[in-house]
């Protein structure tokens, strides 16, 4: 089984994000991605206080057409912060292997901030997407010193550690959508058609979440 896991806090969930999963999971040759909304991120604010279960459900209703997305539940139903990893041994014990941690460029280039940062690159495989407004660094600019671990196995794009994981750089179409601005549209008024997938336009509209 070679799942991906892709956190985020997805308020909400939008078209970006599920073509960018589509596409490294295609890329990579996923055979299934894991949508796994935050309850409380640590490294960032939650803005319009929407709770996770109303998160969580945007992105059930976002996903149930695709043979190859699930949600999981797991930070939501979890107490205080959600620290990815603790969610990556968690589904290291349900499929028994390495996923491959799916993740932002602009938060990658953050990562050695993150809980118990340096134990991450033991557990996983990183999947990193590329931004239009974040730069690729070089690896040691993002790793330090960890990054000696690391040698090159592909045509720049492709990095793999002494335990066998791997860092994939992977190009994703770019989309001018984002969570904030469908927050806003919502705030005023606006319509977020085809900013989501329809059946989540339909429970954002109905429920009138961020408005």
């Amino acid at each position: 089984m070679r799942p991906g896991i892709f956190g985020g806090t997805f308020n909400p969930v939008h078209v970006g994000h599920l073509r960018a999963a589509e596409e490294v999971r295609e890329t990579l040759g996923l055979e299934k991605v894991v949508f796994v909304p935050s309850s409380i991120p640590p490294h960032k604010e939650l803005d319009d206080n929407v709770e996770g279960a109303r998160r969580l459900e945007i992105v059930r209703l976002s996903v149930e057409g695709n043979p190859f997305f699930e949600v999981s539940t797991f930070e939501v139903d979890r107490p205080g912060n959600s620290y990815s990893i603790r969610t990556i041994e968690h589904f290291r014990e349900i499929y028994g292997g390495t996923p491959y941690f799916i993740i932002g460029q602009d938060a990658f280039n953050e990562i050695s901030t993150w809980y118990q940062a340096e134990r991450l690159f033991s557990l996983t495989h990183f999947a990193v997407m590329s931004r239009p407004e974040a730069a690729r660094p070089v690896l040691s600019d993002i790793l330090g010193g960890a990054a000696a671990r690391y040698r090159p196995a592909g045509e720049g794009n492709r990095y793999v550690n002494d335990l066998g994981n791997e860092i994939v750089f992977v190009e994703v179409t770019a989309y001018a959508v984002s969570s904030s601005r469908i927050r806003q549209l919502c705030r005023q008024g606006g319509s977020i058609r085809y900013l989501v997938a329809e059946e989540a336009y339909e429970y954002i509209t109905k429920e009138r979440i961020y408005q």
